[in-house]
Formats: structure tokens, C-alpha cells, sequence
């Protein structure tokens, strides 16, 4: 059975376009409204709760293993069953929009990008950023605080979530991970379940970080599997947004992207540029780096490893660098941007 869905998912990598026109635009709206009926409703998130029934049962069946009630060779065999079934589940319910037509194509934004690009952008960011930390705090040296809830806050990005740069989007929800502060240690933000289509965020984490979080995996619920495209409507919701607070964090969660691709190609030139930051946005960004530095544990880095794999198993080669893809897709909307308004002027 395995090599079976192995061969059908190559014939289905190479064509992007009868994915995205079957089964990304047709079929998956249908199957998340229809998961969205029932597990919107439950307060708590019986994703997390399945992960955790799951995690029980493999260790019932390891220590029945160990005490030799059960053989070896029927945990292998029941276990390539269950795999198979699994893999299938996954690849019809969402993992199928790996394959997708790319969304710089359906944009037709141009990815390659030049040094000159990235300044404006990164320049662009900064001004932004600068400004609505002014606007939120009492001077340039304050760090921006987020007083919202975080349920109020799944709630106002929720109501006002929409991609409206493509149509036929169904509307994505949120749920607080019962899990999160395992998640803190494992140095996972939020994911999104692919079996029950709940996206569930670590609410732990610094409310400017959960604000991004929430809307990155609203993306995944709408079916945009790339991790960098996730990023780049998680940029473009918040912007976009009618709270401050939350466009506040769309353009700094851009910003320290943009920063670090200027930073790995000229290190002196980035921080030049960053000394235009106010220092309260610095201070956020000390805030977030606090934050996970309470967390690492040695775990981390195998546990990241082993998403690394996932990621490319599924069609996006750079694994966890994909989520820096985001860039590209930033710097092309904000030229587009700019070109816009030039015409108008």
C-alpha cells in the first residue's frame, strides 16, 4: 500500500496545476467547512487530545512489548497498516496542498529580488514599525504592549482574517493549544492538526508573536501548506488589519526576517540600517528572544530535526529555511505597492 500512495504522490508533484484547480480550490473548502462544522463548536481543541491519546497508546504498546504480551512482528506489521491508512488520511484531508500551484504564480509576483529590493523593503519596514510604536507607546524607547487577551485576540483576528488577494477562502478559526507548554519546550509556536483541521496556538508565547502565530496557521487552515507563504499572509492579514496593534506586529514579524536575509548577506550594512530602529521595537524583539531562551532544553534541536525531515518529505526542500521564503513574497507585494502608488501620483 505504501508504495503504492509513494508513486501516485509523484505523478501528483508534477502537476501543480490540476491540484490547485481539484483539490485546493474544489475539493479542500468542502473538506475544512465540513470538519469546521463540527470542531469549531468544542471549546478545547480535540486535536491536541487525539496527539495525547495517540502518545498514550504507543506507550502501552511498548510496555506490552517489553513485558512480551504482544510480538514484535505483529507490532510491525499492525504498525505499517496503521501508518498507511494514516498517510492516506493525511494526504487526502490536507497534506495534498503541498503540491499546489505555488502563490507567487497566481500573484504573479517575481521572486528574484536585488540587494537595492531588499533595502527599500527592509527600510520600508523599519519606518512602518517605527511609526505605530510611537503611535502605541509614550515615547521611542517603550516597548509596545499588547493588553488583549489572548482569546480576545484570536477573536479580533479572526473577524477581520481575510486573504483578499485571492477569492474563494473559507473562514479560518483558532484554538488555544491545551499543549502549550510542551510546545514552549519543543520551540513550536503553534501547528496546525491536519487530521482534525484545528489550528492550535501556544499561548504562552508573547502576545506579538501570537498574534502572527494565530494568523499563520489560519493560512494553513485555508490550505496553504508552504511554510513561507503561511508567513507571508500571516505578514499581509496583519497589515492590513484595522488594530494597530496587530499591523504593529505584522510589520515587525517581516522586519526581523527581511533583517536577518540582509544581515547573512552584508552584516555591517544591516546594522547600520537597524540603528533607524526606535529601541522600543528593539525591546520587543529582546522580549521574544527572552522568551525562548527560558525554554531550550537539549530536546530542541532533535525535535526541530526531525520537523526539518518532515517538511521535506512533503515537497518543500529547504525545510525549516522555508519559512524564510517569506521574504521574497514580502519584498514582491511591497514593490508592487510602491509601484501602485507612483502611478497614482
Amino acid at each position: 500500500m505504501i508504495p503504492i500512495q509513494w508513486i501516485a504522490l509523484k505523478g501528483i508533484q508534477n502537476n501543480p496545476q490540476g491540484v490547485e484547480n481539484f483539490y485546493s480550490q474544489r475539493l479542500y473548502p468542502s473538506i475544512f467547512n465540513f470538519h469546521r462544522y463540527f470542531f469549531d463548536k468544542i471549546p478545547f481543541s480535540l486535536g491536541d487530545l487525539l496527539y495525547g491519546l495517540g502518545l498514550l497508546l504507543l506507550l502501552k504498546l511498548l510496555f506490552d512489548l517489553f513485558q512480551k504480551k504482544i510480538r514484535f512482528n505483529n507490532i510491525v506489521l499492525n504498525g505499517l497498516t496503521l501508518f498507511s491508512l494514516l498517510l492516506l488520511l493525511f494526504q487526502l484531508n490536507w497534506g495534498l496542498n503541498y503540491y499546489r500551484l505555488p502563490l507567487h504564480q497566481k500573484l504573479d509576483y517575481n521572486l528574484d529580488y536585488t540587494e537595492e529590493a531588499l533595502d527599500f523593503t527592509l527600510d520600508q519596514l523599519i519606518k512602518e514599525s517605527n511609526s505605530l510604536q510611537k503611535s502605541l507607546s509614550s515615547n521611542d524607547t517603550i516597548a509596545v504592549q499588547i493588553n488583549y487577551t489572548t482569546s480576545t485576540l484570536a477573536e479580533r483576528i479572526e473577524k477581520e482574517f481575510q486573504f483578499d488577494l485571492l477569492d474563494n477562502n473559507p473562514q479560518p478559526y483558532i484554538k488555544n493549544s491545551l499543549w502549550s507548554i510542551l510546545l514552549s519546550y519543543m520551540g513550536y509556536a503553534g501547528y496546525l492538526n491536519p487530521f482534525t483541521l484545528e489550528s492550535q496556538v501556544n499561548h504562552k508565547i508573547p502576545k506579538l508573536s501570537y498574534v502572527v502565530t494565530t494568523a499563520h496557521e489560519m493560512a494553513h487552515q485555508l490550505g496553504f501548506a508552504s511554510e513561507g507563504e503561511a508567513n507571508f499572509i500571516a505578514f499581509y492579514t496583519s497589515i492590513h488589519h484595522s488594530d494597530p496593534l496587530i499591523q504593529y506586529a505584522g510589520y515587525t514579524f517581516a522586519l526581523r526576517y527581511c533583517y536577518s536575509e540582509r544581515y547573512k548577506a552584508h552584516p555591517e550594512k544591516a546594522k547600520k540600517q537597524l540603528q533607524n530602529l526606535n529601541p522600543g521595537v528593539l525591546k520587543n524583539f529582546q522580549e521574544l528572544s527572552q522568551f525562548w531562551k527560558k525554554y531550550h532544553n537539549p530536546f530542541e534541536p532533535f525535535l526541530k530535526k526531525g520537523y526539518d525531515s518532515y517538511l521535506k518529505a512533503n515537497g518543500q526542500p529547504r525545510g525549516i529555511q522555508s519559512y524564510d521564503e517569506m521574504v521574497a513574497l514580502v519584498i514582491a507585494h511591497l514593490l508592487k505597492e510602491s509601484e501602485s502608488i507612483n502611478k497614482i501620483d
